[in-house]
């Protein structure tokens, strides 16, 4: 769609896109549909369940990561609740100008809406809209009465947009609790239960404000019997991540497709890099050398110097990446509060192992990550995405902290999410963990030593558990 399509034009464009309007049988042929039935995989994010008519939901995620088929998994699930097809309305906002939503749901001519209900209207990557869509949005909720009695549904992966749109849609969006919405490359439970072949623990989700403790002791008890298959498994996932078409591959035992190696280095160095002007080459190394730093906090200045470009480059990619969802930051904690410290370094992690090695990926000759980085990376991983299941600020980072102690120690994630425990990721296999437990020992906090195969739950303040068994109990 483009500034200067014409009324019936995009009148045609909602009828090739909306085929639900004349066909019962359209999600058979539906290349989005198609595509992930034929992974295998019996996967639905549910990242869109429970829309409360007239709410104004975002959902937000990285690109290939599945939001086109949640919505799409969505459609279906309202006509098989009798919504009638022709209250439903997909818009493919990609390429399209702010000035053409106005027209789009007021001027254009759509199918007759059957009494008594209201339409439900998805706005597919919104924040690709050039100009200001959410001004428009916002004039039609204040404006117009069907739009505002409407569901509304905007998917979008531009973090820095969608943050902007939500101070201006404010007030418009409705009363529900849960109108933000975030989808994640899939967690660890998730990607097990796919992947196994096999049953695993019948055990409840495990709350993150419960690592340590009586409750925690006896789900990691009696998780144990499946110590080697979460073992594996976790190892396999650091390999293929949470992708679904990369969690496809490692359920049948393939390698990670080269075909989806060269769309997410697309959606690195096409999308969330499109103004970088480094060049491939340069981009890569930077990326490289941003992730092989994922463990510290990160000093752009030192980066910078390592791939040859200025301190203001490389924080401006950071950005980039991090508007992209590919990219999420764990801040210093303030010494007095959960809040982060001034003037302090970040750690910086990337969303899902694939990113984090898609540099090394692409060319062998550079460096891979190690797997204790990468267990770090995901252990927050699968504390946000707990989190951030039921918080309202889906664009805040700001809840899941690191601390430097008085001797100058690094302790990984502390947060008021995960009460008087922190959480340490050392990916150790035998008794070096009670060493490396010593940091957290000399702070405030009960210490969880994340081991690659070593459970510990004694009386002592410092536990040690498995990353796979952890990871199962607290992920997604």
């Amino acid at each position: 769609m483009r500034v200067n399509t014409k009324i019936g034009q995009l009148a045609q464009e909602l009828s090739r896109l909306n085929p639900w309007w004349r066909d019962s049988r359209w999600a058979l042929t539906d290349p989005d549909l198609r595509e992930a039935a034929d992974t295998g995989l019996s996967y639905r994010s549910g990242a869109l369940s429970g829309l409360v008519t007239g709410g104004l939901y975002v959902l937000r995620g990285p690109r290939r990561v599945g939001k086109t088929v949640a919505l799409k998994q969505q459609i279906e699930d309202l006509i098989a609740d009798e919504v009638p097809p022709t209250a439903i309305i997909r818009v493919a906002a990609d390429n399209m100008a702010a000035k053409e939503l106005r027209t789009l749901v007021q001027n254009t001519a759509l199918p007759m809406l059957p009494a008594g209900h209201r339409r439900v209207w998805f706005f597919d990557e919104i924040s690709s809209v050039t100009g200001s869509w959410a001004q428009e949005i916002k004039w039609l909720r204040d404006n117009d009465p069907a739009f505002r009695e409407a569901t509304v549904v905007l998917t979008g992966s531009n973090a820095a947009a969608l943050t902007e749109a939500g101070g201006e849609l404010a007030g418009r969006r409705g009363r529900e609790t849960d109108l933000d919405r975030s989808l994640f490359p899939m967690g660890f439970r998730t990607f097990a239960d796919l992947v196994a072949h096999a049953p695993l623990p019948d055990v409840e989700p495990l709350d993150v404000a419960s690592l340590h403790g009586p409750i925690a002791r006896s789900a990691y008890q009696a998780s144990l019997p499946w110590l080697d298959d979460l073992v594996r498994l976790w190892e396999t996932y650091l390999t293929y991540g949470g992708f679904p078409r990369s969690v496809a591959a490692a359920a049948v035992g393939d390698p990670v497709p080269a075909s989806f190696v060269n769309d997410l280095f697309e959606v690195i160095a096409g999308d969330a890099f499109k103004h970088s002007q480094l060049g491939t080459n340069r981009e890569m190394a930077l990326l490289e050398r941003l992730w092989l730093s994922m463990a510290s906090p990160a000093s752009l200045s030192s980066i910078g110097r390592d791939v040859d470009v200025r301190h203001e480059v490389v924080a401006r990619h950071v950005g980039y990446l991090r508007a992209s969802f590919l990219l999420w930051a764990c801040p210093q904690k303030a010494p007095d509060a959960w809040l982060a410290r001034e003037r302090a370094q970040d750690k910086l992690y990337a969303v899902d192992p694939l990113v984090a090695q898609i540099a090394h990926l692409r060319n062998t000759e550079r460096h891979s990550i190690d797997p204790t980085v990468l267990t770090e990376m995901q252990l927050g991983m699968s504390i946000r995405r707990q989190v951030l299941s039921g918080i309202k600020t889906a664009d805040n980072d700001e809840f899941l902290f690191h601390v430097r102690t008085p001797a100058r120690k690094e302790i990984d994630f502390v947060s008021p999410h995960l009460g008087d425990t922190a959480v340490e990721g050392k990916y150790s296999e035998g008794g070096t963990w009670r060493g490396e437990a010593a940091t957290v020992k000399a702070s405030r906090w009960k210490g969880l030593l994340v081991t690659r195969n070593v459970l510990d739950v004694g009386d002592d303040q410092a536990w040690a558990v498995p990353a796979g068994l952890l990871a199962y109990l607290v992920d997604t």
